[in-house]
C-alpha cells in the first residue's frame, strides 16, 4: 500500500530528516505554508499545489509498478 504525506516547505527538512532516521522514502506532496489560516483564494492555490504534487508522485509511484 502505498501512503502520501502532505507537508508545508518550512517542515520538509524535518520530515525528510525523520524517514531517513527511520529508513523510510515516503511519497512527499509539499505545498506552501501555512496552510491554517488562509483566505479562500490562499487556500485554493494550496490545494492546487497539492493535487499537482500528488498527480506528480502518484505517476511516479505508477511507473514504478510498472517496472517492477
Amino acid at each position: 500500500m502505498t501512503a502520501f504525506v502532505v507537508v508545508t516547505k518550512p517542515f520538509l527538512p524535518l520530515v525528510k530528516a525523520q524517514a531517513k532516521s527511520r529508513g523510510v522514502e515516503p511519497k512527499l506532496i509539499v505545498v506552501g505554508h501555512p496552510i491554517g489560516g488562509l483566505n479562500e483564494t490562499e487556500l485554493q492555490e494550496r490545494i492546487t499545489e497539492g493535487i499537482e504534487g500528488f498527480l506528480s508522485e502518484f505517476a511516479r509511484v505508477r511507473e514504478e509498478g510498472n517496472r517492477g
